[in-house]
């Protein structure tokens, strides 16, 4: 009779503990239960997806064993050692596929009487609920921007430690605290805009608007009226209208792509800036207007000149302050910082969780030219992120976007990408040697973290000898 007794206690424990163990398994949370020990006792299967664990490798082991934790370092084996509750724990690790994980714990002591018995956590994965976040927060804050004086960027969103970006932006502050024309001069993709509008926002004038037109995307016949605006009867349809130099009024006007602007409209812009005054297309009266003028190029301002795409006098007046703004091509050190940058966030407005490149796409991103510059990396980062597989822990040259792809990685066959050292067929054999040199150099700088003394050392130079090469080829660090 004891044993029956015994054998249906033993069913009804069994089968409370499946019950149990069923419905902890039902929530969203995952639960992880220790013993008096710290041994795993139950692990969840929401833990195990929130973890990348499967409940085998963890239960009854140690937390030690399992995860590599100690007292100090485990809440559960901490919750356990002090017999008090952790409340509302922030915790951000890497799973061992490499994926970034935000959870919310809060952990509380079993007892029985006044004896811990065990612990229990319930964690809360949290990271597309903070993405989700972030997104949200990204764009109120660009809307607030955007409603304040209608910019986006300040000098701390220009990403480069580079010595050649950083005596850029440090010319930029320097200028941004006069009030001369400044004229930007860059490739396309490099930045211009964005140093316009940090310029605007370091200057006295950054509670003005900040207003830009693109010279190049407005027919030459509206851009006139743009400028200047219209007065009611100058042309069939035409209205009482403002231009955009009485929009700017004391803020910051940005003439992108001047050289696309014609040789007459460019006299009249002459005219303006040296007397600050406009008539409205169809007027006759003068208006007063204060803007700073701001411009740009994406071409050498000499051979504009020179080409008849730009009046000399009129380069003169505008680039009283002359940036010029470096190609992405020579400043290769900030490549990795600006490609975390715009993995971090495509991820923030796509829902993803992509970590960073492999080693084969840096050098991929070294070795390219970049025409488009910053703008062709932040899209070929964002085709990356788009493609990649949520289960893959890095971006592999196979994510790439096929311009990329097709031009850097080897054919089947074997042979090398274009990537690599191209075949000599010029006559200069002295400009070629020192491009194969340069090449060696700045792959050994950065598989030796760009130390100098160990990148001298595996080269067989002596440190000064790397030195004089480094300057003499004009290699960043």
């Amino acid at each position: 009779m004891a044993v029956e007794s015994a054998s249906a206690d033993l069913k009804q424990v069994l089968y409370e503990k499946e019950l149990l163990s069923s419905a902890l398994n039902v929530l969203e949370d995952g639960i992880h239960v220790v013993d008096s020990q710290g041994r795993t006792f139950f692990y969840s299967k929401a833990l195990e997806k929130i973890e990348r664990y499967r409940s085998n490798s963890v239960l009854g082991k140690h937390i030690s064993e399992a995860y590599h934790l100690d007292d100090e370092t485990s809440i559960l084996l901490k919750v356990l050692k002090q017999g008090k509750p952790i409340k509302n724990h922030h915790a951000v690790y890497m799973t061992k596929e490499k994926e970034k994980v935000n959870i919310i714990t809060n952990t509380y002591p079993i007892r029985s009487g006044k004896k811990v018995i065990g612990a229990v956590s319930v964690n809360s994965n949290i990271t597309a609920k903070k993405r989700l976040v972030e997104t949200i927060s990204q764009l109120q804050k660009q809307i607030k921007q955007t409603k304040h004086n209608r910019t986006q960027y300040e000098f701390d969103d220009i990403i480069g430690t580079s010595s050649t970006m950083q005596n850029t932006k440090e010319l930029a502050k320097r200028a941004a605290t006069s009030m001369s024309p400044v004229l930007i001069q860059g490739e396309t993709g490099t930045g211009k805009e964005l140093f316009a509008q940090s310029i605007h926002n370091y200057s006295l004038r950054s509670k003005g608007p900040f207003v830009a037109v693109n010279c190049a995307a407005i027919p030459a016949t509206l851009l006139e009226s743009a400028l200047f605006g219209t007065e009611k009867g100058a042309f069939t349809g035409a209205e009482d209208k403002t231009g955009l130099f009485e929009e700017a009024h004391q803020g910051t006007l940005f003439l992108d792509e001047i050289s696309s602007m014609d040789l007459a409209l460019q006299a009249k812009l002459l005219r303006v800036v040296e007397t600050k005054k406009i008539r409205r297309l169809g007027g006759n009266k003068e208006i007063s207007v204060n803007p700073r003028i701001i411009s740009a190029l994406n071409i050498d301002p000499q051979k504009a000149i020179a080409s008849g795409r730009i009046r000399h006098d009129l380069f003169y007046r505008l680039a009283v302050v002359n940036l010029i703004i470096p190609p992405l091509r020579e400043r290769g050190t900030d490549i990795p910082l600006l490609a975390k940058h715009f993995i971090d966030s495509t991820n923030r407005i796509i829902n993803k969780s992509a970590a960073d490149f492999t080693k084969e796409v840096y050098d991929l991103f070294y070795d390219y030219h970049w025409p488009g510059n910053v703008r062709e990396l932040e899209h070929a980062v964002e085709h990356a992120v788009n493609v990649v597989d949520e289960s893959e822990p890095l971006i592999k040259t196979a994510h790439l976007p096929p311009h990329l792809k097709h031009k850097y990685i080897p054919s089947e066959g074997g042979g090398e990408g274009e990537g690599g050292p191209k075949p000599f067929t010029g006559n200069n054999l002295e400009s070629y040697l020192l491009g194969v040199e340069r090449s060696i150099i700045l792959q050994t700088l950065r598989e030796n973290r760009g130390n100098i003394s160990k990148a001298a050392r595996t080269l067989g130079y002596s440190r000064q000898r790397l030195q004089h090469r480094i300057k003499r080829l004009n290699i960043e660090l």
